[in-house]
């Protein structure tokens, strides 16, 4: 109901704002707050992928349910794939342009403003409006991804000072076999345990341990 009240509010008001600028503007000169369109559109973008984004997890969880696998494993294989493809598709464009070290950035860029903005940004707003301190789920698979993360970024400082900073294609084939071991890991796990095993919150256990 909520979500029905939401989008009829927004249809409302996209409609009256519109027919104001229908009314204001005129083929042979902008309104005062042109300037102000960018600003409007920008918002009205986020609003958009925050919605596609949303109807994108439901799809995913009625997978879940038909298939019989888990949230886990859908969001790190094909939501992971539906992310990252429009990225893989730009990156591989700049490099062909003869910008590698743009290309290059930006691969590493994209992960570290979506782990950082994302994970810090959900923090400080659930710390600040639902509980503090914030209860953050650390499963299994979380515990998997930030080891061959943390694996990852290691072999990479080790080939690039070996290699004089130079990448060759043994770099792609070594990060290739990292990913598809790290994937690999995660259904192997999911397969041996069942859903509950990738999924439960290990934190409190972990803690115990420490």
């Amino acid at each position: 109901a909520n979500v029905y009240l939401a989008y009829s509010t927004a249809l409302v008001l996209g409609a009256m704002g519109s027919m104001a600028v229908n009314a204001s503007s005129s083929k042979s000169f902008a309104p005062k707050w042109f300037r102000a369109y960018s600003f409007v559109g920008f918002v009205t973008s986020v609003a958009w992928i925050y919605v596609l984004a949303a109807e994108v997890v439901n799809v995913l969880q009625a997978f879940g349910v038909v298939l019989g696998v888990s949230e886990t494993i859908l969001g790190l294989t094909v939501l992971a794939f539906a992310n990252s493809i429009g990225d893989l598709v730009a990156n591989l464009a700049m490099a062909k342009a003869g910008m590698p070290g743009m290309a290059a950035a930006a691969c590493l860029g994209a992960p570290l403003l979506n782990l950082l903005l994302g994970a810090g940004s959900a923090t400080f707003l659930g710390n600040l409006l639902v509980e503090s301190p914030y209860p953050f789920e650390l499963n299994m698979q979380l515990y998997v991804s930030l080891l061959f993360l943390i694996f990852t970024l290691i072999a990479l400082l080790v080939y690039a000072l070996y290699n004089k900073m130079k990448a060759g294609k043994m770099l792609g084939v070594i990060l290739i076999l990292i990913y598809v071991a790290s994937v690999v890991t995660c259904l192997g796990l999911e397969a041996w345990g069942g859903k509950k095993l990738l999924t439960q919150n290990v934190g409190r256990k972990m803690q115990a341990l420490a």
